[in-house]
């Protein structure tokens, strides 16, 4: 991407792709204008504050209309070439926008759709495709009336969220009912976005789960990047603790998943850019959990890349920009990601061990993002992770036994004064 082009950003996610969109845009004196009202949410922007090329313009994002205002009198003074989102809370807003303003970006019915639970599950059921049994529930009458008629353990979630905030598996009447009171009685969610305090409750899905990386070109043309090994908390959390790209699975079994994820996309109407679809591998063949019309969150891009060559974030660029992407795989290896959690709850006192784990053979990124003072838990959320290690190379063995043993070496030292531990 040499040509200077103008980038406008509606939120993000305050680390990982997003971030290095940002940093990567700016090293190469491309313009970028981020919009969000709360600048201080994103620490990477105060030490990016000095770039000639970066502006910053805080606005009232929870307010489509104040976005619309913003972004039209942008336009108004300058051309935008490109508008985007690495939050799934603004997909929707921004799949609208783009769309008045005739830039590219998936159509606003796919983007509503993927970002509503919900109506997702409508969609694919619609289409012949397997899903669980679901209901929304929204109000404690109807909380009671199914508590009576579900089987146990299921799954309770908000209908549009992000990183298994809020999602549980309860195991009986009483759970249910005690996490449903809980969800629905949130005012906002994390990006301060009002709440109707619906709740999603959905048959439990058993079997292993991956995710499906795919770039769509338009619609019915996408191309498969690779599948994603998930390894997740235990219950009753749903936290994804780390990832190895590509998958390790017989050939059937690749091909059952990639079949499964593009007829998924095709029936959302999904006819432009990157995706990241959540499926669980049951008994009875895969199930959909979910399609996130974005790039993949937890470092899943640059396992893509550190594994075949293959930039997601500059294949999202260019087509943005309407330039002809390249999807071949440059090289042949494996990546994991491991992600640093606390066992306990307290406050981080000291982070150990880091420089010596940076030093073990196939690691290529390490981070610790929270420091000493932040308060710490077994992981609930993807919210609760401090850090990852990333690890690569051609030996899928080497490569698992060398990313345990550098996690094994970073060591949380945790005060659990007045915690009860």
């Amino acid at each position: 991407m040499t040509d200077t082009h103008h980038f406008v950003f509606v939120e993000s996610n305050t680390t990982g792709t997003g971030k290095l969109a940002v940093e990567r845009l700016l090293e190469q004196r491309q313009r970028v204008t981020f919009i969000t009202r709360q600048p201080g949410k994103y620490p990477f922007l105060g030490r990016l504050a000095g770039s000639p090329t970066l502006r910053v313009l805080e606005a009232e994002t929870n307010e489509p209309a104040a976005v619309t205002t913003c972004v039209t009198q942008l336009q108004a003074r300058e051309q935008i070439d490109a508008l985007l989102t690495f939050s799934t809370f603004y997909v929707p807003l921004v799949a609208s926008l783009a769309a008045r303003l005739r830039l590219r970006y998936l159509n606003p019915r796919a983007a509503l759709i993927c970002h509503e639970k919900y109506e997702a599950r409508k969609v694919l059921r619609e289409a012949g495709l397997p899903t669980p049994d679901f209901w929304l529930v929204t109000s404690e009458q109807e909380a009671l009336q199914l508590s009576e008629q579900l089987t146990y353990p299921c799954v309770v979630k908000p209908p549009a969220e992000s990183g298994s905030t809020g999602v549980r598996l309860v195991r009986n009447r009483e759970e249910f009912l005690s996490h449903f009171t809980a969800l629905s009685s949130r005012q906002v969610n994390e990006r301060g976005q009002p709440l109707a305090g619906h709740v999603l409750v959905e048959s439990l899905l058993n079997g292993p789960e991956f995710s499906v990386e795919t770039v769509t070109l338009s619609k019915s043309d996408t191309r498969i990047i690779g599948i994603t090994q998930k390894y997740l908390s235990p219950p009753p959390h749903f936290v994804e603790l780390g990832h190895d790209f590509p998958a390790d699975l017989p050939p059937a079994e690749r091909q059952a998943l990639e079949q499964s994820v593009v007829a998924a996309l095709d029936a959302v109407g999904f006819d432009l850019g990157p995706a990241h679809t959540e499926i669980r591998l049951c008994p009875q063949g895969p199930v959909v959990i979910e399609i996130n019309p974005r790039l993949a969150g937890g470092m899943i891009p640059e396992l893509v890349r550190h594994a075949t060559g293959i930039d997601l974030l500059s294949v999202l660029l260019d087509q943005l920009l309407g330039k002809p992407v390249d999807l071949r795989p440059r090289q042949q290896a494996m990546a994991s990601i491991r992600f640093v959690t606390s066992d306990r709850r307290g406050r981080l006192a000291a982070v150990r061990g880091v420089e010596e784990a940076r030093q073990v053979a196939s690691v290529r990124e390490l981070s610790v993002d929270k420091g000493p003072g932040t308060r710490v838990r077994p992981p609930e959320s993807a919210s609760d992770r401090l850090g990852y290690v990333i690890a690569s190379g051609e030996d899928r063995a080497r490569v698992l036994r060398e990313i345990d043993q550098a996690l094994g070496l970073i060591q949380l030292e945790v005060d659990t004064a007045g915690t009860g531990e």
